[in-house]
């Protein structure tokens, strides 16, 4: 039987991974191809594979099963027993600097061009290699040439003028031929290609970028950098299915970077789980993944466990740290979030992710302009980064700038139009405006990424209520809340729709269990409506326990404190009224037993109440007088203080446990 560990089908999404000591080996080899390259990035990010496979000569237990991933069904034979794991390499497994394929007169213009690079001097790296025609030394002069050009245009900014922009196209235009003439005359290899598409990409030619980038991934599968190019310009779920890819194991981790981008997160942890077993337990790149990907399913407990092991493990590591940040915010975890923010400024105050993360932190606070500031300062950095984008444009709402909010989030969308937080930006944008029919269909993109989430679909709702379509509204609430409600809004928005179209009942039913599930806060606008409408049902139902305890409720709340006073003495007269009513219709009955009632005699009750009424006005009066010199804020208090010890002694004097009692009084 074959050495794989299976969890998923991957012959529909990926490849089945060899041995790991075969991983091990291939790894090595491209590490060095890579490292004396100058491609940076993609050899770090195979030593973190490397890594993954080995802690010095002890083997790895196996990758746990990942939380709140449903495995499917196993539609292929399993392994019975673990991969093996690789002992440590010996120094002899690694190249050389002799052992690099270059001619023996270019091996020191090739180290000397080498330091030049890597001190990012790329012009004099290039000048010192421009008689050398060996494959290394050729690749890292023609890389240095394209990394000099786009540094220098990138630096100028919004400062450069048509004639740069032109200068720089011509240039790229003379570097494509170049490198398509020594493909065409086979004297390239899989990094020359990969280069050209990396050009071809500047050049705004997709399709012959992705033809470039698929054949050098079929040269040299472990570039990357290849890898990563190839996915920025497969921004479709469709046209990620018709992509024909090499049979080998890295295009396992490609699918796993592109179900993230895509929001395919279901699929995305299936391959991760498989990749996991297989014995990529302890790779940062797949722990990271898995991070965001709780983030992006709103598994906001388990994303913020999954982010804290990471800095346990690297915790000099920045990447991604800008989506942790994102957690605290929306949590409103200050302490935490600052102390991020600090560690960040330690390691790299220059980095995107640390700009984001300051941003975040002054946003929290409320400094915006502040927050916008570091968001600026993030997309000077990249101007392609789509967290800034977003994140800027939610500050330029809260700072009520439509039309540079409208303007960051269409930026956000032009980088990547699956970003369903700048659809949902937008939408919210354009509902403030008032701009309904705009709105509707922003949230239906935002709503077509994210099927499954409860604000998409309720934020549809909310817009159909606004247009009139009272039945779409309905229908969409109803989803959003069979989808679990994460915003807390599908009830109350249900309820309020109950009280448009006038099912009392209903609406009373649907704020009843709002306040029943989210009563632990109740610090909300929409607790403040729900009590009012509460006490006015239950008035109009003569239900003034219920009434009376609904409006004391309102009474912590500043946009219902005043209604709340008036409703109570309405409360209390009315029971009042009903009572007397009630004694009323007794003494009738009495009435008509003996005939020697006098009809002028007040019922010792009802002259109770009404001295006691009075008596407590008088006191009002009293304390009113004596009080002149107090503040406001200490008259309301005692207006309210007055007014709830009036209605207490109203309520208990009424209370029809006692009415025996006083009509025994009444009779004697």
């Amino acid at each position: 039987m074959s050495n794989y560990a299976m969890d998923v089908d991957v012959a529909k999404v990926g490849c089945l991974v060899p041995k790991m000591d075969d991983v091990k080996k291939e790894l090595l080899v491209s590490m060095n191809e890579l490292y004396a390259r100058g491609l940076k990035t993609s050899c770090q990010w195979s030593a973190d594979l490397l890594l993954s496979l080995e802690v010095g000569n002890n083997p790895k237990p196996l990758a746990k099963k990942i939380e709140g991933y449903k495995r499917p069904k196993i539609t292929r034979s399993c392994l019975t027993s673990a991969p093996k794991r690789v002992p440590v390499s010996k120094p002899t497994d690694l190249y050389s600097i002799d052992q690099l394929p270059i001619a023996y007169h270019e091996m020191e213009l090739y180290l000397h061009a080498r330091t030049c690079y890597n001190a990012k001097e790329y012009q004099r790296a290039s000048f010192w290699l421009k008689n050398c025609y060996s494959k290394i030394p050729l690749f890292l002069k023609m890389y240095s040439d394209y990394l000099a050009a786009d540094s220098n245009i990138k630096n100028i900014g919004s400062e450069a003028t048509p004639s740069m922009f032109k200068e720089y196209r011509n240039f790229l235009d003379y570097l494509s031929q170049l490198l398509e003439s020594i493909r065409q005359q086979k004297r390239g290899d899989g990094y020359l290609t990969y280069l050209l598409g990396v050009v071809y990409v500047k050049l705004e030619q997709y399709e012959a970028a992705v033809k470039m980038l698929v054949e050098s991934i079929n040269e040299v599968p472990l570039n990357w950098h290849a890898w990563m190019q190839l996915g920025d310009l497969i921004v479709d779920r469709v046209k990620l299915s018709k992509l024909e890819l090499p049979n080998h194991w890295m295009k396992n981790f490609f699918y796993c970077q592109k179900y993230l981008d895509l929001q395919l997160n279901e699929q995305m942890l299936g391959m991760t789980q498989y990749l996991f077993n297989c014995g990529f337990s302890d790779s940062i790149f797949l722990q990271s993944r898995v991070a965001v990907c709780y983030h992006n399913k709103r598994y906001i407990e388990i994303a913020v466990q999954k982010f804290q092991e990471l800095i346990e493990i690297e915790p000099c590591r920045l990447e991604n740290m800008d989506t942790y940040s994102n957690l605290l915010y929306v949590q409103h975890q200050r302490v935490e979030l600052a102390y991020l923010a600090q560690r960040a400024v330690k390691i790299d105050k220059y980095r995107v992710e640390t700009c984001c993360i300051l941003g975040n932190y002054y946003s929290l606070h409320g400094e915006h302009q502040k927050a916008m500031r570091y968001f600026h300062r993030a997309l000077k950095l990249n101007p392609l980064y789509l967290a800034a984008w977003t994140l800027l444009g939610q500050e330029y709402m809260e700072l009520k700038n439509s039309n540079d909010a409208i303007q960051s989030y269409s930026k956000a969308l032009e980088i990547n139009k699956y970003e369903y937080r700048a659809w949902y930006g937008l939408g919210q944008t354009y509902e403030i405006l008032g701009m309904f029919k705009h709105s509707l269909h922003f949230f239906k993109q935002a709503q077509l990424l994210r099927p499954f989430d409860s604000r998409m679909i309720i934020a549809v709702g909310n817009v159909y209520e606004k247009l009139g379509n009272v039945d779409m509204a309905f229908q969409s609430y109803l989803k959003g809340r069979a989808m679990g409600d994460d915003e807390k809004l599908g009830l109350i928005y249900l309820a309020k729709l109950y009280v448009v179209i006038n099912r009392p009942d209903d609406a009373a039913k649907m704020f009843l269990e709002y306040i029943e599930e989210h009563g632990l806060d109740e610090q909300t606008r929409d607790h403040s409506h729900a009590y009012m409408f509460l006490a006015n049902y239950n008035l109009t139902r003569m239900n003034f326990d219920q009434a009376f305890h609904y409006a004391q409720k309102c009474l912590n709340y500043a946009e219902t404190k005043e209604e709340a006073k008036a409703l109570l003495k309405t409360i209390v007269n009315e029971r009042i009224y009903k009572e007397i009513d009630n004694l009323l219709k007794l003494t009738s009955i009495d009435e008509k037993k003996s005939k020697d009632y006098d009809k002028e005699e007040m019922p010792r009750q009802l002259e109770l109440l009404s001295l006691t009424q009075k008596a407590e006005v008088n006191q009002s009066e009293d304390n009113k007088d004596d009080d002149n010199d107090d503040d406001d804020e200490d008259d309301d208090s005692d207006e309210e203080e007055l007014l709830c010890n009036s209605i207490s002694r109203y309520m208990i004097l009424v209370d029809p446990s006692e009415s025996d009692s006083v009509l025994d009084s009444v009779s004697e």
